[in-house]
């Protein structure tokens, strides 16, 4: 059974000024340091990877019902790759025990980029 639903648009754009404007303080705010290991593998377009890491996050904010809060922070939601390149995703802390009490079997995921834009879709199961 469908228990949660989330969408999000991120604009790469947005991702890049946050980016100039406040370096690896922003980065270390939204990313783990494992989701900026792999984003930085990137070079030429860590950019892109970032703004689906994050498109990923907010869309499972949106599923879960919270959006930010106290009880949910960008970095308790980590967003990896399998060897396969799809992505998954792990929760920690406050998250995970929000995710545990609604009775969370299944989250699934899908994102996609274009060449300004990340788009992620995030569907949670029990």
């Amino acid at each position: 059974m469908i228990i949660g639903i989330g969408i999000d648009l991120t604009d790469q754009l947005r991702i890049q000024q946050s980016l100039d404007q406040y370096g690896d303080k922003f980065l270390q705010h939204v990313f783990t340091t494992q989701e900026i290991a792999i984003c930085q593998r990137y070079r030429i377009s860590a950019v892109e990877h970032y703004a689906g890491k994050f498109a990923v996050k907010e869309a499972f904010m949106k599923a879960l019902g919270t959006g930010v809060s106290q009880q949910v922070t960008f970095k308790d939601i980590e967003v990896l790759n399998r060897d396969s390149g799809a992505p998954y995703l792990m929760t920690y802390g406050k998250t995970l025990e929000m995710v545990e009490a609604l009775g969370v079997t299944q989250i699934h995921l899908t994102l996609s980029h274009t060449a300004n834009l990340a788009v992620a879709v995030v569907i949670l199961e029990k």
